[in-house]
């Protein structure tokens, strides 16, 4: 027999994975805890399946609930887009989507084929800044999404991704057996890559000096790729005039960057809901993106 799915079900899962939390999806829903708890388990006994690890301290997902999610979203993006298309019969208006341009390169042309398969009339404004000064901008209203580097004193937003972090220079170069090590890099205060690849340089004891500063990775790429400098890049970013530099290169390994998007929670209009579920969709899974540099340059 075939099971017909219900939406509010749906969004009740959704919300707790994005609150992270039984209670807060209660207080966002505006329902009792027992409540969200109930449609969770209502849910379960639809598809026959365990959602959720039961824990007195995490709400982690089975790998059912991860599997059941990726589609609710979509489930709900589409219930969502045909209820405001009747609503309104006219275009939705914009989204205003707020990204480091390394990622609006690297990440976004596929996010935003994805969006448009659903939402062909929805406007996309791209605000391109770092992620620091991105994050003002979302908090005061002027982004209705940020996508961002999650800084070391940050906090809120929910992880889409995790990226590991690799030194690259230009194909080919020898900027690395430099010393001290010329590096191109964001100006201080401003990049996380930065302050993470300074650290590991101190603790080698690596002699090193800054010859380039740029807020642009176009700029710090120009500099690379003449050969004059190597730099920090998240692994999934390097360009195709960039080559990535490993361990017999003598420089320190790096740590990983968490990437987080904010907005687009439940109470979110359906268009900016609907792109926050494709960036999930896509930065989630790497398949759903990664095949080579797009070959057009932000």
């Amino acid at each position: 027999m075939q099971i017909h799915l219900d939406t509010e079900l749906l969004r009740t899962l959704v919300t707790v994975v994005e609150c992270r939390s039984f209670t807060k999806a209660a207080r966002q829903l505006c329902r009792t805890q027992a409540a969200v708890s109930g449609q969770v388990k209502r849910l379960e006994k639809q598809v026959e399946q365990r959602l959720f690890e039961r824990d007195s301290r995490h709400v982690d997902l089975t790998e059912a609930g991860e599997t059941l999610l990726a589609y609710a979203r979509e489930v709900l993006a589409l219930n969502d887009a045909a209820v405001d298309a009747l609503r309104t019969g006219r275009s939705l208006g914009a989204v205003r989507l707020g990204l480091p341009d390394d990622y609006a390169s690297f990440f976004l042309p596929r996010v935003l084929e994805h969006y448009s398969r659903q939402w062909p009339d929805v406007q996309v404004e791209v605000c391109c800044e770092l992620s620091v000064d991105l994050m003002p901008k979302f908090l005061g209203g002027e982004l209705d999404l940020a996508l961002v580097t999650r800084q070391p004193r940050s906090r809120g937003g929910e992880v889409v991704r995790r990226e590991r972090l690799v030194w690259a220079s230009a194909c080919g170069g020898r900027a690395h057996l430099a010393d001290p090590l010329p590096l191109a890099m964001f100006p201080p205060g401003y990049c996380a890559f930065r302050d993470a690849a300074l650290e590991r340089l101190r603790r080698q004891r690596r002699p090193y000096r800054v010859v380039s500063v740029s807020r642009s990775l176009s700029g710090i790429r120009a500099t690379v790729s003449a050969g004059l400098a190597v730099t920090v890049v998240s692994e999934n970013t390097v360009s195709s005039d960039m080559e990535v530099l490993d361990s017999d290169s003598g420089l320190p390994d790096l740590p990983s960057i968490d990437i987080t998007l904010h907005g687009g929670d439940a109470g979110a209009p359906a268009h900016v809901r609907g792109l926050a579920e494709a960036v999930h969709r896509i930065l989630g899974d790497p398949a759903g993106w990664r095949g080579g540099e797009p070959t057009t340059e932000q």
